[in-house]
């Protein structure tokens, strides 16, 4: 389905749709909040989780990465082995999606504003990294090229690795997002998220 838009001369061209995957890291061990499952926490009424996935609702395939049960709709894989970090979980979405999208969305399930940020992103319709506030690129928060970051993924084990040292060096452009992670108590505080 193609889409109608306006731009800044008025001119209307015709969109069409974006086409992408999704790769939702819900696995963490949530280890700075005690151990809680950041992905569980409620925010506005729904979960981390919940969304995370609203906000790649119209991607073509979605892979829910942790061990976990799986989400009804979605792709389900574990990283190798579980809790080896986010390059790895990344490199098991990818086997799951076997022959990604020319574009791989990658989010962890931490964000409680996921949903506008990724619309920032999603925007550009290329490569794109969020910045936060603190100037911080968050790599886990981002919209891939899907086949060149399967192919680093696939030149050897990914356990302990950091997703900085994985995507180093892809072209991506910064958009700067007013959105954090929940990482501490006061995260969670700030968001009005009770643990």
């Amino acid at each position: 389905m193609t889409a109608l838009a306006r731009d800044g001369s008025g001119m209307i061209s015709i969109m069409t749709p974006l086409v992408f995957d999704a790769i939702v890291l819900a696995g963490g061990r949530g280890s700075r909040l005690g151990g809680i499952d950041k992905s569980a926490l409620v925010h506005r009424g729904s979960t981390l989780l919940e969304h995370a996935l609203e906000s790649v609702a119209d991607a073509r395939r979605v892979v829910v990465v942790g061990d976990r049960p799986p989400v009804d709709g979605a792709l389900h894989a574990v990283e190798d082995p579980p809790g080896a970090g986010p390059a790895a979980a990344v490199a098991a979405g990818l086997a799951a999606l076997v022959d990604p999208a020319p574009l791989v969305a990658v989010l962890a399930s931490d964000v409680p504003e996921v949903v506008a940020a990724f619309a920032q992103l999603r925007a550009l319709r290329e490569p794109a990294v969020a910045v936060d506030p603190t100037g911080r690129r968050q790599h886990l928060l981002a919209m891939y090229p899907g086949p060149e970051l399967l192919a680093r993924t696939q030149r050897g084990a990914q356990e302990g690795r950091s997703m900085r040292e994985l995507v180093t060096g892809l072209a991506v452009r910064e958009v700067h997002v007013g959105v954090d992670d929940v990482d501490h108590p006061e995260d969670a505080a700030r968001h009005g998220i009770h643990l």
